[in-house]
């Protein structure tokens, strides 16, 4: 559906510079193989960088940073290139946010549809708006806040609370206890409130033994007895939880997902874990039993954390890097185990030099043994 360009630089309070009545098609999906209808989307704020994208770039609307009129090379070309229009804005990346869902094409489920081939209990609570797609089921005493979404073949159990203006995706499993927030999503064939994967042994068991520097194994069976999960699960306000995630309810208490946090798919978080607010869990991250995550953290691609660690405020931590210990705020780490990032760089550095510098070793032990023959 074309889009007026104007309503796009209101959208993203963007400055427009060139034809008021210029008409957008689409996004592109890569500036340099645009077509001439299309709005290509520029996010770089390198002047060479961003320049040469401009040039290369077949569409006649661009939306740029706004930093590059502050080069000469830059300003020059949209000076020149009066048949193009250019959306300047400061954050371009942020832009895309606000403009996407204008050219946003796929269906939405219509609201406050029940299908007939859902089971919902008697008990339940659906409030004004809320829609519940085919072959799902809601069990006894759950409340559903208005204008939730529920699509086909979740399943809710019992005594679980969801909160307004949530979309819960095909396959979701919601197990009793849960209590989900407002503005809440959830991804397709995500579980939540699972058991904690938490056993133990009626004799310490040979894990424990080797803990403790103890090496007299028992080679016999060690049973594992089940501790079981009576506690919950709290997700706050406006968390997104990606495609076959798993969330383990508490042991005892329960555990929690902070206000704005957004899990990836494919994550695994254990039982009595604490994640605060704002945090990014990226994909294939597993997140062991009582650990402590505070505000404001990333943890990269497929990271492991290891329980009962807690891990301060502004943490980053690097793509597939192993955390064994707590980590002190504002600390970018990396590797396995995860030490702090400019130490592992240095190691990493040294770790490319070693080549050379054993070749250099070998030549100055060759130089050394064939001084020696020679006396």
């Amino acid at each position: 559906m074309p889009i007026k360009i104007t309503h796009i630089a209101e959208k993203c309070n963007g400055e427009l510079v060139g034809d008021l009545d210029a008409v957008v098609s689409a996004l592109a999906k890569h500036p340099i193989i645009a077509i001439p209808s299309e709005l290509a989307l520029i996010f770089s704020d390198v002047p060479s960088q961003a320049l040469k994208m401009m040039k290369e770039s077949k569409a006649n609307n661009l939306l740029i940073s706004e930093s590059l009129v502050l080069d000469e090379s830059c300003k020059k070309y949209i000076e020149e290139n009066e048949d193009k229009n250019f959306i300047l804005t400061a954050r371009p990346r942020f832009s895309l946010q606000q403009i996407i869902k204008l050219f946003d094409t796929r269906s939405s489920k219509n609201k406050s549809e029940i299908s007939d081939l859902s089971q919902i209990a008697k008990s339940a609570q659906l409030a004004k708006g809320v829609s519940v797609g085919a072959f799902s089921s809601i069990g006894e005493n759950v409340s559903i806040g208005k204008n939730t979404l529920i699509y086909d073949r979740v399943s809710i159990a019992n005594n679980v609370s969801i909160g307004e203006d949530c979309v819960i995706y095909p396959g979701v499993v919601i197990y009793e206890n849960t209590k989900i927030a407002n503005r809440v999503t959830i991804h397709s064939n995500s579980v939540l409130g699972s058991d904690g994967y938490s056993f133990v042994t009626a004799e310490p068991s040979n894990v424990e033994k080797l803990q403790s520097r103890d090496f007299n194994f028992n080679l016999g069976r060690q049973i594992q007895e089940k501790i079981e999960s009576i506690g919950g699960l709290v997700i706050d306000n406006d968390v997104e939880i990606g495609a076959c995630t798993t969330i383990d309810r508490g042991t005892i208490g329960e555990t929690f997902i902070g206000e704005g946090t957004k899990i990836d798919n494919q994550c695994q978080i254990a039982h009595n874990v604490y994640i605060g607010k704002d945090c990014l869990i990226v994909s294939q991250v597993g997140i062991a039993g009582s650990t402590e995550i505070s505000d404001r953290v990333v943890v990269a691609g497929a990271c492991g954390l290891a329980d009962g660690i807690k891990v301060g405020n502004d943490v980053v931590v690097g793509a597939m890097s192993g955390v064994h210990g707590d980590l002190d705020p504002y600390l970018p780490v990396m590797g396995i185990p995860a030490i702090p990032y400019g130490e592992y760089m240095s190691r990493q550095k040294a770790f490319a030099r070693l080549p050379k510098l054993i070749q250099e070793f070998k030549e100055l032990k060759k130089e050394l043994a064939d001084k020696f023959k020679e006396s």
